[in-house]
């Protein structure tokens, strides 16, 4: 079995569902919801309740969003303890304003936190990175720790989530060091100004990036490899709860079949599970993710 690292973002969730049109300028009803998110935390717990061990390198404040979220990922045996831990401040909060019809009205947040896990702390950790098989990176981290990470760390298996189509470009210049880069149709397009969808991943290949996972919403996964091209379509479900999270949980079940040293096909269908059990949770995570429940769903 292969040890993994996360390196990357834990934060509070919180989300305000208004119950009716908003009226700007004054009070609302709603319900609100608080859980705990941040993509390399929601991986990490992805991949905890596979029952696979694992550890995260992040970084916390020491206010009461802080301190539920270390309870939380201690609740769940995950080693946190080379993280970083800072007084007099702030955790990472995202705030997210809903509108009545569920969709996003306003999103703020806070993770100025994450700067701090900067290449300069990184490098104390050396000893300990190197401990481990595979390296799973959040691109949420600033560009100069991201490129510490890929140039000093190459001799690792390094998995890289493109986040969002705004932050992939922090790691355009940075593929060779890259071995599975799961990105969707919209980064892909920021990264590639090729047409052709094969053409696009082709030129990522050329750049240097080994493995390419595309997802694009209910259409056709891929896995592009240097020995292979595997289509495959994501498991139908009509009733989705939200969507938070399914991008995270899809990589967590490929991680899986990394630890494991599974076929691609299985790594896959690992994916494609732990995407569908995340969709029918209200929180980036489903706490009912487990291997029985990953056992017992059909394509």
């Amino acid at each position: 079995m292969k040890k993994v690292l996360i390196i990357g973002a834990q934060n509070i969730d919180i989300f305000a569902n208004a119950l009716s049109e908003y009226t700007l300028h004054d009070s609302n009803l709603s319900k609100i919801h608080i859980a705990f998110g941040g993509v390399a935390r929601n991986i990490t717990a992805n991949i905890r309740r596979m029952d696979n061990p694992v550890s995260f390198l992040t970084v916390f404040g020491d206010d009461h969003f802080a301190i539920s979220a270390k309870n939380s990922l201690d609740e769940l045996n995950i080693d946190t303890s080379q993280s970083l831990f800072l007084h007099d401040a702030s955790n990472s909060v995202y705030l997210g304003v809903m509108d009545k019809d569920n969709d996003l009205f306003l999103g703020l947040n806070d993770m100025d936190i994450l700067t701090k896990l900067s290449s300069e702390y990184l490098n104390t950790k050396i000893a300990y990175i190197n401990s481990f098989d595979i390296l799973v990176i959040d691109n949420n981290l600033s560009k100069s720790a991201i490129e510490y990470l890929l140039k000093t760390f190459n001799h690792k298996t390094i998995v890289m989530d493109a986040v969002s189509t705004k932050k992939v470009t922090k790691i355009a210049n940075l593929l060779q060091y890259i071995d599975l880069l799961k990105v969707n149709q919209i980064e892909l397009n920021k990264l590639s100004n090729k047409k052709d969808l094969v053409a696009q991943i082709k030129e990522l290949q050329s750049l240097g990036a080994t493995s390419i996972l595309l997802t694009n919403q209910d259409k056709d996964i891929i896995l592009a490899t240097k020995e292979e091209l595997i289509i495959t379509s994501p498991i139908k479900l009509t009733n989705i709860i939200n969507a938070s999270g399914a991008g995270d949980a899809f990589l967590s079940g490929f991680v899986h079949g990394m630890i494991h040293k599974l076929s691609n096909q299985e790594k896959l269908l690992y994916a494609k599970k732990l995407a569908y059990i995340t969709l029918l949770s209200h929180n980036s995570t489903n706490e009912l993710l487990s291997k029985e429940e990953v056992e017992k769903i059909n394509e």
